[in-house]
């Protein structure tokens, strides 16, 4: 059982997507302005990683959101068998403390699951090491820097 101070794992529903504009402010600040699109495209109906495979989770303390990511189809693949890391953001006071990687021991259980190859795209150096440690491997496609093949 995790600590009571443990970031708990949940999936986005149009019931708690509230929780993410809590991290709005911060990631723009940051410089990253997926969160905003993250919650635009959710609230308009366009992508609300509700297709099957896809899904939208968070780590929340208590009732703070502290870190983001998603799994959608490829919508540059064309190939149903292709996923995509999408809005990975850790906040800062929570980062290098292994919550990416919880999201994203989460993301590749569930694209195993659904599809043969994940794909994302980070142009952010430490952040390609990382997704290398987690079996990536570097590529140079249009739309894509990594791969993960099932």
């Amino acid at each position: 059982m995790l600590p009571a101070d443990s970031p708990q794992l949940i999936e986005f529903s149009d019931q708690n997507f509230f929780l993410v504009h809590h991290l709005l402010k911060e990631s723009k600040a940051d410089g990253y302005n997926f969160i905003e699109r993250t919650i635009d495209d959710w609230n308009s109906g366009t992508n609300k990683f509700s297709k099957p495979g896809e899904k939208l989770w968070g780590l929340v303390l208590v009732t703070d959101p502290i870190a983001i990511g998603g799994l959608n189809h490829d919508p540059y693949a064309g190939d149903e068998n292709v996923a995509r890391v999408r809005h990975l953001y850790v906040r800062e006071a929570y980062r290098r403390k292994g919550h990416a990687s919880v999201l994203m021991r989460t993301i590749i259980d569930e694209a195993k699951r659904h599809f043969t190859h994940l794909r994302l795209y980070t142009d952010n150096p430490a952040a390609g090491k990382f997704y290398e440690t987690l079996g990536f491997q570097k590529v140079s496609t249009p739309k894509a820097s990594h791969v993960l093949n099932f």
